[in-house]
């Protein structure tokens, strides 16, 4: 059985920002609420097209988590818990995803409300924790050339840019 991870970090805005790792009934409980709080803009950056919805292989896709050929973080504002929320309000995912190509794929997303408070730096770090901890070595990023926000967290983490073979996407290798 796989121990789940956790952290707890404060950061300015908010006494609190509790992250774990996912598990699969996370997606089912919290991933169209937090996907309804990303703007076109972040959607784009997401997803590499403008989407309103996501198709339901895509949404089993991104459920598909077992901790080592998919695994995620997910980020919670622990100063906004309720009943309905006894962690907080779900803020942000980062995740690495199998590729067969090769190393698996990063992602890190964090709600339009939330961007720009460190929640991604926190997702990010916490991902690269249980990255360790599992064997993954190396981990590939695909970002849009315009998503300045992404490409500067990326590199905080020294990451080595490579061809992509587009133009609009810059690929990163994060050597963990």
């Amino acid at each position: 059985m796989v121990v789940p991870f956790r952290q707890y970090v404060s950061i300015d805005h908010t006494p609190l920002i509790v992250t774990r790792e996912a598990q699969p009934a996370d997606f089912d409980r919290y991933f169209a609420e937090a996907f309804e709080q990303l703007g076109p803009e972040s959607r784009h950056f997401r997803f590499f097209t403008a989407v309103r919805e996501l198709p339901p292989n895509v949404i089993e896709r991104l459920r598909d988590v077992d901790g080592t050929r998919n695994a995620a973080i997910v980020a919670f504002d622990a100063a906004t818990t309720t009943d309905d929320y006894p962690e907080g309000r779900p803020v942000g995912v980062a995740r690495w995803m199998a590729n067969t190509e090769g190393p698996p794929e990063l992602s890190v997303t964090v709600i339009d409300e939330y961007q720009g408070h460190g929640v991604g730096s926190r997702l990010m770090d916490a991902l690269l924790v249980l990255a360790r901890k599992r064997g993954i070595r190396r981990i590939l990023a695909d970002v849009l050339r315009d998503n300045v926000a992404m490409r500067s967290l990326i590199n905080r983490y020294r990451a080595v840019v490579q061809p992509s073979g587009d133009p609009l996407v810059v690929r990163y290798r994060v050597d963990v």
